[in-house]
Order: structure tokens, then C-alpha cells, then sequence
């Protein structure tokens, strides 16, 4: 089912970065791991998620705990790409740029929660529902996330077999036309400007 998936340079680049800190196998996705890894200080409170800069490369995590264990981790991802790739106060930067880091941050959880470097070495079920439970129980996550990174995954697999396609339609369609168009009328034309 793999074979035809392509990462994102954006993948790419949490697969280096998980890579750098020993974050290697789907056990080491946990609060306490990832945070120790990146030295991070985390809270469990009942308010919302957040993070804070406590000084130069000084962060603390509060995890809203009034959430399942599950839903606490992708908060926590989601507060790690603040971390790992965000600056500056939201409540004082502008609004569009504040969206941005929110969208980019959502946009991170799925990939972080379930890196593909570590989907590639399970064993894939053929069944939608089986996908979902292996992904629900190796890595820990919502079924609402699983169900979203499982069809990130399809997405990404149909836009390589589409891509390949194309490829060879384009290389056909290149061969007819240079069959038809005479070498004469591709060659150079070389004319003196007057």
C-alpha cells in the first residue's frame, strides 16, 4: 500500500528533526518522552492548551486536563510545532499571521503523531476499519485523527499514481510529436539581424 507514497518536504523535515533527537519508534510518541527530548516543562491544568516561552530556548507546555490522554498528545503536538517552528506573542501579532502559525500547527499534529518513517515499517492491513484500529493503537491518536492522517496517506498515494500516469502520457504524447514535426522545421535558425 506504501510503495507509492511520496513525503512532503514538511514531512521530511519532522523526520529529520525527529530523527535528530532519538524520537525513533512509535512508543517514544508521548508527552513525556517528546518533551524531555526537546526539554520542555509541561503542566496539566484545566484550561486550554497553550504554550510559553519562558526565556532563550526555555518553553513550558500546559496541557488542558479535562481532555483524554489521546486528545492531550495531539494538543501537545500541536503546541510542539509552536515551539519547534514559531515566533513571536499571538496576542499581540497580527491576526492573519496568528492564523497561519494555528493553521500550520493543526497542520503538523497529523504528520508528528503518525510519522511516516515509522508507518513504513508496520505491516498494513487490507481493511479500512483494521488500517484505523493499527493506527489507533500503535500510535495512540483519535480515531478522528486516524481517520484524517489514513486519508492524507490515500491522497498522497493517488497523486503519485496520477503523476506516473501523467509522466507516461506526456512521454508518449512527446515521441508522436516528434514523429510528426520534420527535424528541418525543430532545428535552430541562424540569422543575422540586420
Amino acid at each position: 500500500m506504501l510503495a507509492n507514497y511520496k513525503c512532503t518536504p514538511f514531512e521530511q523535515w519532522i523526520e529529520d528533526v525527529f530523527l535528530r533527537y532519538s524520537i525513533i519508534q512509535p512508543q517514544h510518541l508521548c508527552i513525556d518522552y517528546v518533551a524531555r527530548k526537546f526539554n520542555i516543562w509541561v503542566y496539566y491544568r484545566k484550561f486550554n492548551s497553550a504554550h510559553f516561552q519562558l526565556g532563550r530556548g526555555l518553553y513550558s507546555v500546559n496541557i488542558d486536563a479535562r481532555l483524554t490522554k489521546e486528545e492531550q498528545w495531539e494538543d501537545f503536538l500541536h503546541e510542539l510545532c509552536h515551539v519547534l517552528r514559531h515566533e513571536g506573542n499571538q496576542l499581540v501579532m497580527a491576526e492573519s499571521f496568528r492564523r497561519w502559525q494555528e493553521q500550520d500547527a493543526n497542520h503538523f499534529v497529523p504528520y508528528a503523531a503518525m510519522p511516516f518513517f515509522m508507518l513504513k515499517r508496520l505491516e498494513i492491513p487490507q481493511q479500512k476499519e483494521d488500517i484505523l484500529d493499527l493506527f489507533i493503537h500503535t500510535f495512540k491518536v483519535t480515531r478522528t485523527l486516524a481517520e484524517k492522517r489514513l486519508e492524507q496517506i490515500q491522497r498522497r498515494i493517488l497523486q503519485t499514481v496520477w503523476d506516473e500516469e501523467w509522466k507516461k502520457r506526456c512521454e508518449i504524447a512527446s515521441v508522436i510529436t516528434a514523429r510528426r514535426i520534420p527535424a528541418s522545421v525543430c532545428a535552430p535558425v541562424d540569422r543575422k539581424l540586420e
